[in-house]
Parts: C-alpha cells; structure tokens; sequence
C-alpha cells in the first residue's frame, strides 16, 4: 500500500526539483527522501525521475502520477476544511448558508427580526454558491441551507419551493405603465439575460421562441442583483425572481416590477442536515421565510406533504 510519506517525498522533490530542497521543505533527511521516492517507484513499477545533467526531471509518468497526487492532496485539503467547519458549530446557535439570490436579499431581514426575538443568539448567514451550500449542509456544518440545485443525498433533507418570476424595467421606461408585461411586449426591447444554463432562462427562451420573438439581449449575467443594476442603468428590461426585485427597488434602484405572463418559474430548495433533528430556531426561520414573502406579496409554492 503506497504511504502518505512516499507521496509527501515524491510531491516536495517533484516541485522543488531537488532532494536536498525537498529534505529541507519537508524536515526528512536526504537520504530518506531518496529512500521513500525509490521504494515509491518499486511499488509503482515505474520510474518518476531521471537524471540529466546532474539534474533530477520527471519521467513522462512522473508527471502524469503527479497530477494524480495532487488530486489526493486537495482532497486532503478538503477533508481539513470540512472538519473545521464542524469543529466551529455552537450549541444553540443558528447557522445559515445560502445561494446569493436569498441571501443578498431577502434573508438578512428575517435573520435581522429572529436576533431581537433571541437576545444572545450566536448566528451566521453565509453566502456560496448552490453546490457549496449542498456540500456544507451534507458535512452536517450548518443548520439550515437555501440553494438551487439537485440534490442526490441521503445526508440532506431537502424541501423543493416554488415561485413566479417577475420583469423589471427601468423607472423611465414606456413598459413600467403595465401591470402585466408578455414576451410580444419585450419585442425589440433591450433584454438582459441569465446564462444559457439557467433553468428561467431556459424556460423564458421557450417562451420567446412560442410567442414568434427574437430577444434583443445585450448583457449576460450570473446574478439577479447584477441583472437589477443594470435595469436601473437604463441597459435593458430583465426577468427575475421577485425576492431580487423587491431588494433592489427598496434599495432605491430606479425599477418598476411587473407581473410576467407565462408564468416564469424559479426554484429553490429549504435544505436540513439529515443527520441531526430540525433546531426549533431553524423552524422559526423558514416560517418566517413563508410569512415575510407573503405579506410582500411574493407567492410560495411547495408540496404540502413535506413537513417544514
């Protein structure tokens, strides 16, 4: 079985491109470090180094083992990471992550109104995209996440919800008169859009190709928020969520929301660790995650048969 040693060797000589640098980068003896590279190569049946000129260069597998190395060595990393993030869990406390359509808008306040219910209570509200967010709350390193993603995981307890997007167009705009706006509405229209990726991207191009209309877009973004920006420039109108919109305008960006028809729906997931029972803080938040978005008139959706 190959040693953690043999690698460590291997990897300092490999990137420091001597055995004396490598001895002295590792704190192992010279000879040691020959010793673990050739019992490394006995085992591999395959020589890493050659020596040219007085010089040790990597083999043309060398290089290739080397890259395989240095994925074991970020997992390594990863594993030191994760265990930090269990190690910083508090008993009592309320630690949320998040994907930024949330908590660049909407969750700070309902975080804010939880605190001066809880005098004393030790919170985090941590921003990372949907992947990260998924990685974290299976590591069981947080309390409650929000992200949109699939989730494949017995470690996560996930709750899908649902919602309708909504346009946004520039306060000075001609469109910012209607209740309702329509795809043949946006005909001609600067359109800021999301990524191709993007499942309301995906569905407002459907739509757009069914009503018989070309999109003018003119920017591509990653973000709702970036996307609310540049509506308040003047760029162009956007679809979005409604939780980015109604930040953006109480923010004081110069953008109208209007109702969109078709429906535009986006999605996110109320994700739990598995492995441990729903903190009561946890339920308080998601309740008034529900309660907040309706009285600003945003509408949730989600299956009732999943227990919030």
């Amino acid at each position: 079985m190959i040693k953690f040693q043999q690698l460590n060797a291997f990897k300092a000589v490999y990137e420091l491109g001597t055995m004396m640098a490598a001895s002295a980068h590792i704190h192992v003896t010279q000879p040691a470090i020959s010793r673990l590279v050739a019992s490394l190569e006995h085992q591999l049946g395959f020589a890493l180094f050659q020596r040219i000129r007085g010089r040790l260069v990597p083999t043309d597998k060398g290089r290739a083992f080397y890259q395989e190395v240095g994925k074991a060595f970020s997992a390594l990393e990863h594993l030191e990471h994760s265990a930090r993030d269990i190690a910083e869990q508090h008993h009592g406390s309320l630690h949320i992550t998040a994907f930024p359509m949330l908590s660049d808008s909407f969750l700070p306040a309902i975080l804010g109104w939880l605190m001066r219910e809880t005098p004393g209570l030790k919170a985090s509200l941590k921003s990372y995209r949907s992947e990260e967010v998924l990685r974290r709350t299976e590591i069981q390193s947080c309390d409650l996440g929000f992200a949109d993603t699939e989730i494949g995981s017995d470690s996560v307890t996930a709750i899908p919800v649902w919602g309708d997007c909504v346009c946004i167009v520039p306060a000075d705009s001609k469109l910012a008169t209607a209740a309702c706006l329509t795809p043949a509405d946006l005909s001609g229209v600067p359109f800021i859009r999301y990524e191709n990726s993007d499942s309301a991207q995906q569905a407002l191009d459907r739509e757009f190709q069914l009503a018989g209309i070309h999109s003018q877009d003119v920017v591509e973004v990653s973000f709702a928020s970036v996307a609310a920006s540049l509506v308040a420039e003047g760029l162009g109108v956007a679809v979005v969520d409604p939780f980015t919109a109604r930040h953006a305008q109480r923010s004081g960006l110069n953008i109208v929301i209007c109702a969109f028809h078709p429906r535009i729906p986006y999605r996110f997931q109320i994700l739990y660790p598995a492995f441990r029972p729903i903190s009561d803080l946890a339920r308080a938040f998601v309740d008034s995650l529900f309660t907040q978005a309706e009285a600003a008139g945003i509408r949730l959706r989600y299956d009732r048969s999943d227990s919030l």
